[in-house]
């Protein structure tokens, strides 16, 4: 009588499991596929974005190796045409070497354009702002003065990545395009505020002093030897 009773269970138990099977079982397998269709598609990212990504060095180190060797120009069409399909990383980076491949022959201009598509290509805020930086280094040499401090501004906010060398390259703009006040309030903060790199606390110390001096000397009718008190734009390649 027990294994009649555990008979029976047991058929009910597979008349429900088939009952369900056929009300779920299209659904159940739809979604195995779908699991199995999205996990091959990522796999498959994976292994292309590894692939280009390996192809994509490959053609950066080649085009390094003729920088190496003297072939600047053919250096620089190389590291624009990685720019042109790499990702965000390597196309700044690449539009960055670029660009300083252009300032070797002294092509300020188109430097500073590639500076500026190099920060515009990036995606992480310090690989941006470091694009952006070193293009206002290159105008404060050029004496661009006021570009430098429109540009300058939206760098030097508080824990930006070179929140100080732009405060820094503003004061010095600043200085150079006249406006004492203005160098004034940005030196005098890089030199009481703890946190900034001693170096560039030493080249703020050293701005408002030569700014006593010449007002001084202003006064007596003589005139100072200005000194440059930026830093040079190694210091942003951090």
């Amino acid at each position: 009588m027990v294994d009649f009773i555990n008979e029976v269970e047991e058929e009910l138990r597979k008349d429900e499991y088939n009952r369900l099977l056929k009300r779920f079982g299209p659904l159940l397998l739809a979604i195995i596929i779908a699991v199995v269709a999205v996990t091959g598609f990522i796999e498959f990212r994976k292994y292309s974005d590894d692939k280009a990504a390996r192809a994509t060095s490959a053609s950066y180190v080649d085009a390094s190796n003729l920088a190496a060797d003297g072939e600047t120009d053919r250096a620089i069409e190389a590291f624009l045409a990685i720019s042109e399909k790499a990702p965000a990383g390597y196309s700044g980076l690449s539009l960055i070497r670029a660009a300083a491949l252009k300032l070797e022959k002294d092509d300020r201009s188109d430097a500073v354009t590639l500076l500026d598509a190099a920060a515009n290509r990036f995606e992480t805020a310090r690989h941006k702002q470091l694009a952006q930086i070193k293009a206002a280094y290159i105008l404060a040499s050029d004496g661009a003065y006021n570009d430098v401090m429109s540009r300058a501004g939206a760098l030097m906010v508080k824990d930006a990545p070179y929140e100080f060398l732009a405060r820094e390259l503003m004061g010095f703009a600043a200085l150079q395009a006249g406006n004492d006040k203005l160098a004034r309030e940005h030196y005098s903060y890089l030199e009481s505020i703890p946190g900034v790199p001693s170096t560039i606390k030493e080249r703020a110390e050293q701005a408002l002093s030569l700014m006593s001096t010449q007002t001084a000397l202003a006064v007596r009718g003589e005139v100072a030897t200005p000194i440059d008190t930026t830093a040079t734009e190694a210091e942003t390649a951090e």
